[in-house]
């Protein structure tokens, strides 16, 4: 005998088998009980979730030979409609048969009486593809017809059957099969096939049907035949270019870590694996979900797809602000996917984009909560802070937004009392030109982080350099040193030494312009006309500026800081 489809073979026979739609059965069962059977009913929903198979078994249990509401599915009618061989029970398929000849051919027997069973029953499956004018010649029938005929249509679209026909049916709505009601039923087909599972397999069969029973049935059928009567969770990632559980939350993580080259080997083997990019961006959103689930909730019954350990793994990972942003993200990168004929480099834009944003945020966040001026720090800590800080805080050698102190007496700021500034000496800048392109300097994480620690922690020093700062600003219109006085002021001072500068950029654009070596001496005669010594000039954009301060905070949390005695500072030699 011919080998049969799972979902052929599984198809419910009695309204008991029907897998979920129970307010649908319940209904049914009570109008034939009682015998309040209408004319014409419509069934709508996703494909798959059970329409033209309810509406055979109400075929059958309006013609059952054991009584009206009976499926015995033995005696002759049972078994015909069974086989699709019943004279009165006649299924058409509208997207073949939709236009108006045949609509007035099917008027033109219904007229006639049942052949064999009580009633004379029409199963039109994808009525809403019936033109309008079949709608029409079929609308008067369907309105009045025989008392022994009933029209069951189906449909996985009824916003577009005509108004005037969903007016004359009693409407059923099948929504997708719940997952808990799939489960039984694969598990009773995986017991009647002698077929082995694994949990995790089953539940993503269950996922990837998507609420259909039918494709449930099918994924089941391909995994089946795949692994030899077994059901593994490897063999459907591998039948459908799909991503581990475990390589999803590794991808995250390292969206966490900002590890874009890990990222980037990553996209490029799901896409070898032929995994479909589209579908991972949504289950990377309902990971961020689960996440935000048991931060709200803390609640792990309410987790979908991660277990609780990962999802406060990665709770840990994505404060607030950094959760939201994700989430944000990626349900952006989803609705542009439909706008893009390139979702590979869709993808990678948007997660590096991503990237920049968080770290952006942390950076952000890290000046805020670590440098902050000691006073400012006061008023904004609860005192079980202000006692972890008389411990010792955290030295700061930021410079950039610090506020100017303010006059206690007055609760005026210094700069309204303070003199003009005098006019800045810039008789040794004798290069001032800018090169917009050419070979650059470039420092490592440790190097900078050795002249972080070298850096001047003195407050005055600071407010001093602050001020000095400010005299570039009147530069920026001068016809001579405009150029380089814009660059210069564009960044913002991080950290000082005896012999270095670190200049912090919003763009890296800026940072990579005062970085080419040609740039160097112009930009250290300006600096040097305004601290008063020579000193190297470096510029570091917002990623570099958050991975060092981030880097030099977890070598001070765990004691491993250099000795600012042991430090010799390794600056390029000035061209």
């Amino acid at each position: 005998m011919a080998y049969r489809a799972l979902y052929l073979k599984y198809r419910p026979q009695s309204f008991n088998e029907v897998a979920g739609q129970a307010p649908i059965v319940r209904t049914l069962k009570n109008a034939l009980k009682n015998e309040k059977i209408a004319h014409a009913y419509l069934f709508s929903g996703p494909r798959g979730t059970g329409k033209t198979t309810m509406a055979r078994l109400l075929a059958k249990a309006l013609n059952c030979e054991a009584g009206v509401g009976r499926q015995c599915n033995h005696c002759s009618n049972c078994l015909s409609i069974i086989e699709g061989t019943h004279p009165d029970v006649l299924e058409i398929d509208a997207a073949s048969n939709n236009g108006v000849d045949q609509a007035r051919e099917l008027v033109e027997q219904v007229k006639y009486s049942p052949i064999k069973g009580r009633y004379k029953v029409y199963i039109i499956d994808e009525v809403h593809m019936m033109s309008t004018g079949a709608f029409n010649a079929l609308l008067k029938t369907l309105e009045e017809p025989p008392d022994n005929v009933i029209f069951i249509l189906c449909t996985t679209e009824p916003h577009k059957v005509l108004p005037t026909i969903l007016s004359r049916c009693q409407r059923f709505d099948f929504g997708k099969v719940s997952p808990l009601d799939m489960k039984n039923k694969l598990l009773e087909v995986l017991e009647k096939e002698n077929a082995t599972y694994e949990e995790e397999a089953l539940n993503l069969v269950i996922e990837l049907s998507d609420g259909g029973m039918r494709d449930a049935l099918s994924i089941l059928d391909q995994a089946l035949a795949y692994g030899d009567n077994a059901l593994k969770t490897q063999d459907l990632l591998d039948i459908y270019g799909l991503a581990s559980s475990t390589e999803k939350i590794d991808f995250i993580s390292d969206i966490a870590s900002s590890n874009v080259s890990s990222i980037l080997e990553r996209v490029e083997k799901y896409v070898g694996k032929g995994v479909d990019l589209r579908r991972f961006t949504r289950e990377i959103v309902s990971l961020f979900k689960d996440v935000l689930i048991i931060r709200k909730t803390d609640d792990s019954h309410l987790l979908e797809t991660l277990p609780e350990s990962e999802a406060q793994r990665l709770n840990a990972l994505f404060p607030n602000e950094k959760l939201n942003l994700s989430l944000e993200s990626f349900v952006a990168l989803l609705s542009s996917f439909k706008e893009v004929n390139d979702v590979r480099s869709a993808f990678e834009i948007g997660v590096l984009q991503l990237i920049d944003k968080l770290n952006l945020k942390e950076t952000a966040s890290l000046e805020q909560e670590h440098l902050l001026p000691k006073e400012e720090k006061k008023s904004l800590s609860s005192p079980l802070e202000e006692k972890k800080e008389k411990k010792g805080e955290p030295p700061s050698f930021l410079f950039e937004d610090e506020p100017l102190p303010e006059n206690k007496e007055t609760k005026e700021t210094i700069v309204e009392t303070k003199p003009p500034l005098p006019n800045l000496d810039t008789s040794n800048v004798t290069s001032p030109q800018i090169a917009v392109e050419g070979d650059a300097y470039s420092l490592d994480e440790n190097e900078i982080v050795k002249i972080l620690v070298l850096a001047s922690k003195k407050r005055q020093e600071r407010e001093e350099l602050h001020h000095k700062w400010e005299q570039l600003l009147p530069l920026k219109t001068d016809p001579k040193l405009g150029n380089l006085a814009t660059l210069l002021s564009d960044g913002k001072p991080l950290a000082l030494t005896d012999s270095c500068l670190i200049v912090s950029y919003n763009f890296k654009r800026l940072s990579a312009k005062a970085n080419i070596k040609q740039n160097q001496k112009p930009l250290s005669q300006l600096v040097e006309s305004l601290l008063g010594r020579h000193v190297f000039v470096y510029a570091v954009d917002p990623i570099e500026r958050s991975n060092v301060i981030k880097l030099f905070y977890s070598l001070q949390t765990i004691h491993k800081l250099p000795a600012i005695d042991t430090i010799v500072l390794n600056l390029p030699k000035e061209e």
